[in-house]
């Protein structure tokens, strides 16, 4: 289960760039369903919620689709050096230039972006997508290692179009002006309705401020047949075979004793996108996810001949049962 990506550092947000069959997929839809946004109820904000400032309402945006955004704002010249209103402000000011009708992000969360990046002092650009749907870039914005930009976005809307200024920084002397195109904003993690667990399945255990799961090793036997188990019941779609989805997931092999994960998408922090269809997938981790709403968390076990079959490969032994928890976070159209 590899996500294709290709990857281009940007500097200020070390962006990586969506594979460009997510990229495809999204440019043709920017706002989401009444049950897209219903499926973020109960998600509790990660970050600060933007706050604005006269310096950045100064700030004029063109909003021109299929083009990248010009910036003006008033500059002075003070013997030869540019100085402008941003470069007086001490915290990041975010202000909406378009607003959306999607969901917040509030955090934590992977989001799809069109960006362009200008000198605070001077608005020279210094660097961004096309905004042609071309090249957008999934970020994950964290309350700790981008606290600043998750900050600045924090209570915007998908579909909003907003520019924000950082103040000018040792590792940044001029300062920057960002302008984001936030064209889908991501679950952080399951949240909906708690549904009580069916036996012969793994306990599942979250971390209270991540959502992040983890299992405790079952005493009893694997099961002979697939067998699965909602654990929270999403607000959002039902995924279908052939959707484009974006999931957390944590994986195991059943075995005495259960070790630790073989494969998390956790642990890099960075959620998992992929067509759901046995010809890139294990048939199990298609039949788990197969019918489930978007915010919802299931657990599942399955036999090898659902798995990785007889021969298994470099990380799974042949005939090995192994268990899944998925954390289903968006579908992408």
């Amino acid at each position: 289960m590899e996500l294709k990506k290709k990857v281009d550092n940007v500097s200020k947000l070390r962006i990586t760039l969506v594979a460009a069959a997510l990229v495809a997929s999204l440019s043709s839809c920017s706002m989401m369903t009444s049950s897209e946004v219903r499926a973020f109820d109960g998600i509790t904000p990660a970050c600060e919620t933007f706050k604005g400032g006269a310096e950045i309402d100064s700030v004029k945006v063109t909003d021109e689709k299929g083009k990248v955004p010009t910036v003006d704002f008033l500059t002075a010249t003070v013997g030869s050096t540019i100085k402008s209103q941003l470069s007086k402000i001490k915290s990041t000011q975010t202000k909406v230039i378009r607003e959306g009708s999607g969901p917040k992000f509030t955090g934590d969360q992977l989001v799809i972006i069109e960006y362009a990046v200008f000198s605070a002092n001077s608005g020279t650009l210094q660097g961004s997508s096309k905004f042609d749907g071309t090249d957008a870039a999934s970020q994950v914005f964290n309350s700790k290692n981008s606290k600043v930009y998750c900050d600045a976005l924090s209570g915007v809307k998908q579909g909003s179009l907003v520019a924000f200024a950082v103040p000018a920084s040792e590792s940044d002397p001029e300062g920057s002006l960002f302008v984001i195109d936030l064209k889908k904003v991501y679950l952080p993690h399951a949240v909906g309705y708690a549904k009580a667990p069916e036996a012969g399945l793994p306990s599942v255990v979250l971390t209270p401020k991540t959502g992040q799961p983890g299992i405790i090793a079952p005493n009893f036997a694997a099961p002979k047949e697939f067998k699965r188990s909602i654990l929270i019941e999403g607000r959002g779609e039902e995924v279908k075979v052939g959707d484009s989805v974006t999931v957390h997931y944590v994986g195991w092999i059943w075995a005495t004793p259960v070790g630790s994960p073989f494969d998390s998408s956790w642990t890099s922090g960075t959620p998992a996108t992929f067509t759901l269809a046995e010809t890139n997938l294990i048939p199990g981790f298609v039949k788990a996810l197969t019918g489930v709403k978007v915010g919802s968390q299931v657990v599942a076990a399955f036999p090898s001949k659902d798995g990785y079959g007889d021969a298994g490969n470099s990380s799974i032994p042949g005939k090995a049962s192994l268990i899944f928890v998925i954390d289903v976070l968006g579908i992408n159209k």
